[in-house]
């Protein structure tokens, strides 16, 4: 069994950067890690603590689409959540349960976007059976179907109908082995033409979850595929070579990742911390599959009884991955630092461990060397995750505030990330990664809360600046954890769908668990990409200064440089692509312009201004304090 690793340390944070990389003065912090067990992938099912009242936790920042009492979403990876379709509407599930402490009324929340609003919050599950884990893809010509756990021998529960938003749901089954019927967590995408091609991959439960050996392994990782709606499958429960007993002594719940199908290219990203994390690759649409390394581990078959890992490092379980439209695949990972000196008492992790780790395959596996064994580098500018591109991101100081405390997840401070590939304007590819990570400053005496973060790189091993989407006043008291990103952008913004409540931590972990159970919202946000520095411009035609002063409370000033007569206009919006002001300065004759933005009525905050000369734009960063 995993544990969470007694520890006092002081830990120091330093980040100088280069190019886009934004600079951070060195901080210290000093922190104590209590002790307590982790808790083994389960579907727990009972609690025995009374209900909190409901605390209300509404937002104007927030779109909520649904609630639920039952705050588990997943034991690490995320699976897909939620679908933006290219006519505008969306699909969006979680794990929905309104009746504590049991839940018999577990199951899949939806709620359907119609182009031009969300529905009403469901009052019950779509399935017609206890079940949990949804995963949500389009299916067929312009339908969609939901894949979930049953926790037993009924194995995955599929829900589908022909038009999506609309219609009764059709069930179908997929059940394990002989023997191991009850497979769970499961990852499902769909591909084809019209989506019509269902690829599944689960694990049978391995002895810490009641379960036993099969083919081997203590938790099998099976694929499977349907290409006529779950009458046939072929193959069926297969155990595929690169992550069969050869290779590993088994896998757990929620350690993989299922990828958004380009054509007949898939890939998975399977990674349970300390053994070999792997991508399994096939461009052949599910028939032949290939082996990709992207850590190597220092013990490929631990089992977490040895004794013998010295301290080292490795993931948090928490993965994405993503294939981009030329076909390579990326992925993405918390770092966290493992360590095994006991046979008898399992092995341990440090919850502050740091470091969200970012791969693609042109890139050298990894290894803990290139990880390190220290839990928070002393000096991110001389670790090899920084200097070669593979670090997406670190926790971020904010002034004189230290780290309170770290709820449990089983996680590190940087965590649950998501990825989108996309084109810019310019036709650029951008790998945008989203994650949960701890933010200093926002906390309840206890803990600090986590909020959902974004950065980015255009595959140059340079990123993009730290963008917090929910470090807002609407959200000064909310743990915004489990996001789930739409695997593509629709209408020029990212889909993202997030838990939030009040309290960090969750109701049902570990033992006994952080809080007693209260609603939390399932919020869904939509995002433009960051224009960060673009520059849309004929060489010469247009030049545009950075803001000044920059940050500023009240007015500050551009220079506008003209190559020729032209009608200046100048665009404010949020970090969330909201406009909240536009002015038109006219037409002005060739040369240098200054104009001023009134800021006197925006709120503390990051803002873009975008500068139009004639049919030529420039946007950039701006903060008003």
């Amino acid at each position: 069994m995993k544990k969470l690793l007694l520890a006092v340390m002081a830990i120091s944070f330093v980040a100088t950067s280069f190019a886009q990389v934004s600079q951070y003065t060195p901080k210290k912090w000093y922190n104590t890690v209590t002790a307590h067990d982790n808790v083994p992938q389960v579907d727990p099912q009972n609690f025995s603590a009374e209900i909190n009242p409901t605390v209300s936790n509404s937002r104007a920042a927030d779109v909520v689409v649904g609630e639920t009492w039952y705050d588990l979403q997943t034991n690490s990876s995320m699976p897909n959540r939620i679908f933006a379709f290219e006519d505008g509407t969306i699909g969006a599930t979680w794990t929905r349960g309104m009746t504590a402490v049991s839940y018999p009324d577990r199951g899949t929340g939806y709620n359907y976007h119609d182009g031009s609003s969300w529905g009403p919050y469901p009052t019950e599950r779509i399935e017609d059976v206890r079940t949990g884990w949804p995963n949500y893809a389009p299916y067929g010509a312009n339908g969609e179907i939901v894949c979930t756990h049953s926790g037993g021998n009924a194995g995955l529960v599929f829900s589908w109908r022909e038009t999506k938003g609309t219609g009764d749901w059709n069930y179908f089954n997929l059940v394990g082995p002989a023997g191991h019927e009850d497979i769970l967590w499961p990852r499902m995408v769909t591909s084809g033409e019209n989506n019509e091609i269902i690829h599944v991959i689960c694990v049978t439960p391995g002895v810490a979850n009641d379960g036993s050996i099969y083919e081997d392994l203590d938790g099998a990782l099976l694929y499977s595929r349907s290409a006529d709606g779950g009458q046939t499958w072929d193959p069926m429960n297969m155990i595929l070579e690169g992550v069969s007993a050869d290779y590993t002594s088994g896998w757990g719940g929620d350690d993989y990742a299922f990828a958004q199908p380009q054509g007949e290219n898939l890939a998975f990203f399977a990674f349970g911390g300390i053994r070999d994390g792997v991508v399994m690759k096939s461009t052949d649409g599910g028939d032949n599959w290939e082996r990709m390394l992207v850590y190597e581990s220092p013990m490929p078959f631990f089992t977490g009884e040895e004794g013998t890992l010295p301290q080292c490092g490795g993931g948090d379980g928490y993965n994405a991955v993503a294939i981009d439209d030329e076909g390579i695949v990326h992925v993405a990972f918390g770092r966290q630092v493992h360590l095994d000196e006991d046979p008898a008492a399992g092995w341990n992790y440090y919850p502050y461990s740091d470091g969200l780790v970012y791969w693609n395959e042109a890139m050298p596996a990894l290894d803990t060397a290139k990880l390190t064994a220290d839990i928070i580098p002393d000096d991110w500018e001389t670790h090899y995750l920084y200097q070669n591109g593979n670090l997406a991101a670190w926790t971020q100081p904010n002034g004189e505030d230290t780290i309170v405390g770290i709820p449990y997840y089983g996680a590190s401070m940087t965590t649950m990330p998501q990825i989108v590939t996309m084109r810019d304007e310019m036709g650029v590819k951008i790998v945008q990664v989203f994650y949960s990570a701890i933010s200093v400053g926002f906390d309840n005496s206890e803990n600090n809360f986590h909020h959902i973060w974004g950065r980015f790189t255009e595959g140059d091993g340079l990123w993009s600046a730290f963008t917090d989407y929910t470090g807002d006043v609407f959200h000064i008291f909310s743990e915004c954890v489990y996001p789930s990103v739409a695997p593509k952008t629709v209408n020029g913004k990212f889909h993202i769908l997030y838990q939030t409540d009040n309290m960090p931590g969750t109701s049902t972990q570990p033992d006994p668990p952080q809080h007693d159970p209260i609603l939390n919202n399932i919020v869904y946000l939509a995002v433009s990409p960051l224009p960060v520095d673009v520059e849309e411009t004929v060489a010469g035609s247009l030049e545009i200064s950075q803001n000044f002063p920059n940050p500023f409370n009240g007015s500050t000033y551009v220079e506008v440089t003209l190559a020729k007569t032209a009608n200046i206009a100048v665009e404010v919006t949020t970090l969330t692509g909201q406009k909240v002001a536009m002015n038109d300065y006219g037409h002005k004759m060739a040369g240098t312009h200054t104009i001023s933005i009134d800021g006197s009525q925006l709120t503390t905050g990051i803002y873009f201004y975008t500068v139009t000369a004639g049919d030529q734009k420039v946007t950039r960063k701006m903060m008003v304090n």
